[in-house]
């Protein structure tokens, strides 16, 4: 699969595009099966969600200790996800402003886009946290975004590789690509598109300019 298109859509209508960080663009997902293991919670477990839920403050400490040493130790390794780079480059002729937004903590996303290169008020402006706003799949941080762009919620591409980030574009009321390289999960109807190649993507965003100028 290159991409399957569920609800079409005219990107020629899009005027900013936000990305989710780690499994989008970086190669930096922490080893969330480690981890929740390591704090003793289920499988699929919304670790965040784990975390606000604590009321021993002892637990609470070590907890986010373990989760900063595992979000840490990812992004110091992170690595562009092939065809990411070239995505940004073709959202950048097109003159869209970029932004990020991530259920990441702050430290670990500078070491993240350090990695990667992509500089804040350069490539990308913003680039927002769980410190930042309400964590997704709360539509918080994509609103906030719009805010500071001037343009509407429904005028943006968000594109992320896991179920809260299609949540969140859903929520939002935005359009959205869910980055599935392998296996595709039940939820990725709830896309417009699901890609499983940027370059394929980048394609396709291409065939459809050309036909408007055409």
């Amino acid at each position: 699969m290159s991409i399957t298109i569920n609800n079409a859509f005219d990107f020629s209508q899009i005027k900013g595009v936000i990305f989710d960080l780690d499994g989008t663009l970086a190669d930096s997902n922490p080893n969330f099966a480690g981890l929740r293991a390591e704090l003793g919670i289920a499988p699929q477990t919304d670790i965040l969600a784990y975390i606000e839920s604590i009321t021993d403050p002892v637990l609470a400490q070590h907890t986010q200790k373990v989760v900063t040493r595992y979000e840490l130790e990812s992004s110091h390794n992170a690595q562009w996800i092939s065809g990411a780079k070239q995505l940004m480059t073709f959202f950048k002729q097109q003159q869209l402003p970029q932004a990020i937004l991530t259920r990441n903590m702050p430290q670990a996303a500078k070491i993240t886009l350090e990695n990667l290169g992509i500089k804040v008020g350069v490539d990308i402006d913003p680039l927002l946290t769980r410190f930042d706003a309400k964590a997704k799949p709360d539509p918080q941080g994509v609103e906030l975004i719009c805010q500071q762009w001037r343009i509407k919620t429904a005028e943006i591409l968000f594109i992320g590789d896991y179920l809260f980030d299609i949540q969140t574009a859903n929520n939002a009321g935005s359009l959205s690509v869910l980055y599935s390289p392998s296996l595709v999960p039940e939820y990725a109807a709830s896309a417009n598109i699901v890609c499983g190649c940027y370059l394929s993507l980048v394609e396709h965003f291409k065939q459809q300019l050309t036909q408007i100028t055409e």
